[in-house]
Formats: C-alpha cells, structure tokens, sequence
C-alpha cells in the first residue's frame, strides 16, 4: 500500500490511451492539434526515437554522460533549506479521502449483473467476432472483453451500439476502421485491408459488471494491512494518507520552487533530446503494438494531426522536465548527494527493463528530494 511518492523526471507522453484488442481500436479525431505547427524541438523525423533506450546518456551514477549541471543551471541561495507555510503544503480531508476511496475501489469485488440494459458508463463482459466483406481476420475475435461503455477505447459507434441491449443478446455491431489502420489476415493467411473499411462485429453481451466496495472498519484495515503496513484502524489509516500526502506535496513545493527561482543559461542538447525521444518512443511502441504507423496512431489514440503536432503541444513539458533534470543533478553536485544502496535496490526489478543507470537515476532522485524535503522548514 505504501507509495513511492518520487516525483517523475522524465517525461511521460501516455494520455488516456487504453486501445481495445486488434480490430476495435478508436478512431481518430484531429481536432485538437494542427499539423502545420513546428514544435520547438523540430520535428520527429529528427530523432532516433525508435531506438531509445531508458539508460542511453547515462552514467553509472545516474548523471546525464558530458554535462556538468551546474554549469547550466544556478541554484537559488536559500536552495538547500526553503521556507514553506503549513497551509499551503497540508492536505485536505478531501485528499485523503479521495486516496483512501481509491484504496477500497483496489479491492471492490465484481458483482455480475443480467437483469437490466447496459447503459453509457457502465462496464459490460462481451464476446465479439468481426469480419470485413464477409471475412473473419486475425485480431477481430475475443472472449470476455471488459469494456466500459463511453470511455472511447473502441472504434468510434462500437460501445454506442452496445448500449440498451440486456446481457444474453447477440447483435451486430456496425463500424469503419480508420484510415492508417494496418493490413490484418485470415484464417489462411492471406491479407485483408482494414483501413477505411466496413466491418461487422457480432457481439454478445455476457453481463454488466458492478463493483462493490468494502466497508471501511477498523476490522478491515487490521485484516488488510495490520501484518503489512503496522496499520490497525480507520484512523491509522487516515494518518498515514494525511502523512504520505503531505510529503508529496512538500516534494512538489520543493521541486516548484527551485524550477521558479532557479537562473538557467541554457539546457543541454542531451537532456532536451533524451526527453523528445522518450515520447515519440512512447507512442512509436504503442503504434507497432496496435498495428499502426506513428503518424496514424497518433490521430486516433491523442487527437492529434501527426507526430510533428503532437510534439508542438508537448514542448513546454518537455522544457520543464529538462529543467528539472538540470536541477536533480546540480543539487547533487552541490551537496555530493548519493543514493544509498537501500534506494538504489528499491528499483533493483526494474533494471532489465529501464537498465541499472536509469534506475540509479532515479535513486538519485529520490536522494535528493530526500535531503531538501528533510532540510525544508515548514511554519
């Protein structure tokens, strides 16, 4: 239950990008970005994001290879002990019990529900077999999908469709694939054209699945997180919330306040690239997985025109978590800040996927938020 409350560096690009399996994903809607935008940082055609690795131009002690951060970056005198009001790091009631809600939702329990029509928002079990042209392909088949109706991860009409039957119901479902959509197969291996294409799916809605969510008592919190946690009862818990939230919030204070009063002279190439390719990454992986080309992906999973748009609209992000990449390093440099083995093992099952130079990265983020946190008087 215990969070890592590290705030992220790097930047990440995912939206609300849940795609369906092959064969439902959503449409596109172009309307958000304008492809004739230039992004500060060119254009994708200039990055070799497809082959970004997480620990490319790092070092062994989670420092970014050739750059001196303090070099870029002056730090503001009172950097190593700031001055925040309680009132304004506190959190609410309302924030713990929104964390707290969110903890009962973990572990909700599925009630399966069969006597009434599905409705827009609920969450509804179906099977589902396409076909374009009278041809089932590869992808367009599924048993026990669970979907939640009007949340845009299947093509554009599909769950509209859905809505008002009652479970036990076969009905087809009638859509069109997007343009850009990749080639899919049948059962013999032959080509079928999905892009821009007619397909009917037949669908059968098993049940609408509800949850329900545990009572909170001190009964529960004991049984749940008494042996894990050392957490007892209901206001144990609120406790720890209150204290896991106000120590993010600090660390966000923290960060917010060096990124507004930190003098920067300029930001390495190395750190600006690292985060254009990271998302450009992002969605080129997502892209490969869903059968897309990155352009068409883009359009149909974040609404914008092309790769180019997408990074015009991420480009002050991607300023700011280079500033704040500057910033980790050159508070590091100025206090000879390492993180101690115990950080670093905390990442240790994440190494062969993110490599051990990121992961120490990210240890040492951890160290220093630890040490400004620590240093910051709060009145």
């Amino acid at each position: 239950m215990k969070k890592t409350i590290t705030k992220a560096l790097c930047l990440v690009c995912a939206g609300a990008l849940a795609l369906g399996a092959a064969g439902c994903s959503k449409s596109a809607d172009s309307s958000s970005a304008s492809s004739t935008e230039t992004s500060d940082y060119g254009s994708a055609a200039d990055y070799d994001y497809e082959n970004f690795s997480y620990s490319d131009g790092l070092d062994e002690n989670g420092y970014w290879e050739g750059v001196k951060a303090l070099d870029y970056v002056t730090l503001p005198e009172d950097f190593e002990s700031i001055t925040f009001n309680r009132a304004d790091i506190e959190p609410s009631e309302e924030d713990v019990q929104t964390e707290i809600d969110s903890l009962l939702s973990d572990h909700a329990t599925e009630k399966q529900v069969t006597d009434r029509a599905a409705a827009d928002g609920d969450t509804v079990n179906i099977d589902y077999a396409g076909s374009v042209d009278g041809v089932a392909f590869s992808g367009g088949t599924y048993s026990g999908y669970s979907l939640t109706l009007g949340s845009g991860t299947f093509i554009e009409g599909f769950e509209d469709q859905i809505v008002g039957h009652t479970p036990g119901e076969t009905f087809d479902v009638n859509v069109t694939f997007p343009d850009g959509y990749s080639d899919s197969t049948d059962s013999e291996g032959n080509t079928v054209v999905l892009s821009g294409k007619k397909a009917v799916f037949s669908v059968t809605l098993n049940y609408i699945s509800e949850d329900v969510l545990p009572e909170l008592t001190d009964e529960w919190v004991d049984e749940n997180y008494g042996e894990s946690d050392d957490v007892h009862s209901v206001v144990e818990l609120q406790e720890l919330y209150q204290n896991l939230l106000f120590n993010q919030n600090l660390q966000n204070a923290v960060m917010d306040y060096l990124l507004a009063n930190s003098t920067f002279k300029e930001l390495p190439k190395e750190i600006t690239d690292y985060q254009v390719k990271q998302c450009l990454n992002y969605y080129y992986t997502m892209a490969n997985y869903y059968g897309y080309d990155l352009d068409s992906f883009v359009q149909a999973a974040a609404g914008y025109e092309s790769a180019d748009a997408l990074l015009d609209a991420m480009s002050a992000s991607i300023t700011t978590y280079a500033k704040e990449a500057l910033i980790y390093q050159a508070v590091a440099e100025q206090l000879d800040i390492v993180p101690t083995q115990e950080q670093i093992d905390t990442y240790s099952a994440y190494t062969s996927t993110y490599g051990e130079n990121y992961c120490t990265m990210v240890a040492l983020m951890d160290a220093v938020s630890s040490t400004l946190t620590e240093n910051a008087v709060v009145n």
